[in-house]
């Protein structure tokens, strides 16, 4: 057997400080979080044998006595093996705590991706099983039919797969926000992009950039800003000197400009099949309204500060400038939609 390895990134704060997003500066006073015991998750037994590589990302909080806990899954790679292994790896870690006047607090908005690898195999790219391609093939040609309720029904036959590689995962989240965008459902397809997973290396480079033009465009159309702001930087970095990022400039710059008005932010939710919806706050009052199903709890994880709070439409929530970073996580019933109002800055 190939000798396998597990890769975590370094845990970061789920949104970096980004120009005029930024709420309020970092205290002085504080200080972050830092390692002390970092368990490395097992390698499942059935994916190692079967060369299936993989990766999970999620949020976490990082209590006052350095344990983890409230560990949400965001996207992962379609391996539940893989998954569970990482998450129960994460809840043994253990951290020197943030300190803010001297005092332990709490740490919320961490994010970590781990990735699973062969140690052998090159971007976790051997083949797809018979099963998979014959539901995959058969997919594609209904939707170069346009037969899109054939299409939404195979697509249903892809959950009843556990353990996907890396590349069959590429594949179905490509095909699927294909469906989405002939559909007419940016919504669904920037949540399929978010799925998939490139490396940086020099061969995947135009892939990844196509990748990442798309969701920056989705981002910026849904009012996801902040995400945008994120995705634009990465560009930036990974595509050199593009004409078309002169364009994005202009964009970010409209962004920013926005942001600092007086006009409200409106942001449409919708829960289908992961539990939660996410949603990085850009300013530090919302209100949630126009609720068609049911809501039943809101967990906001900044910085230094969580609450968990139940859910009425048309209730506002101000966030206080001293909580910096904030990201609303909304849990509620399959299908249920939403307005989340980002409130103009109060002078």
């Amino acid at each position: 057997m190939n000798k396998t390895i597990v890769k975590f990134l370094p845990v970061m704060l789920l949104c970096n400080s980004v120009s005029a997003f930024e709420l309020s500066q970092h205290l002085s006073t504080s200080t972050e979080p830092t390692p002390k015991v970092r368990v490395e998750p097992r390698y499942p037994v059935d994916a190692a044998r079967n060369g299936r590589e993989g990766w999970a990302r999620f949020s976490f909080i990082i209590e006052k006595d350095g344990s983890v806990s409230n560990v949400i899954t965001q996207e992962t790679s379609g391996s539940k093996d893989i998954t569970l292994a990482a998450k129960k790896a994460i809840m043994k870690w253990q951290y020197q705590p943030a300190m803010e006047n001297g005092e332990p607090i709490q740490q919320c908005a961490n994010s970590v991706q781990l990735s699973f690898k062969m140690h052998k195999q090159k971007n976790g790219t051997n083949g797809a099983t018979k099963r998979f391609r014959s539901l995959y093939n058969k997919t594609k040609s209904a939707l170069a039919e346009k037969d899109y309720a054939e299409v939404k029904q195979l697509l249903a036959k892809f959950e009843k797969i556990k353990y996907m590689h890396l590349s069959e995962n590429n594949f179905l989240q490509l095909l699927s926000a294909q469906y989405a965008s002939d559909i007419d459902d940016p919504a669904l397809q920037l949540s399929h992009l978010n799925k998939v997973l490139f490396s940086s290396d020099p061969e995947n480079n135009q892939q990844l950039v196509s990748l990442l033009k798309q969701k920056f465009i989705l981002q910026i159309k849904l009012n996801q800003l902040k995400a945008a702001y994120s995705t634009f930087n990465y560009l930036k970095k990974i595509a050199g000197d593009e004409t078309y990022l002169a364009d994005y400039q202009v964009l970010i710059e409209r962004m920013d400009e926005f942001v600092e008005s007086e006009k409200a932010l409106v942001v449409s939710g919708d829960i289908r099949s992961n539990d939660y919806w996410r949603y990085a706050l850009v300013r530090n009052e919302f209100t949630l309204s126009n609720i068609t199903g049911k809501l039943t709890k809101m967990d906001i994880r900044c910085a230094n500060k969580r609450h968990v709070y139940s859910i009425e439409s048309n209730n506002t929530w101000t966030i206080p400038d001293t909580w910096q970073q904030c990201n609303v996580y909304i849990f509620g019933e399959n299908n249920t939609t939403f307005n989340l109002v980002e409130h103009p800055f109060k002078t």
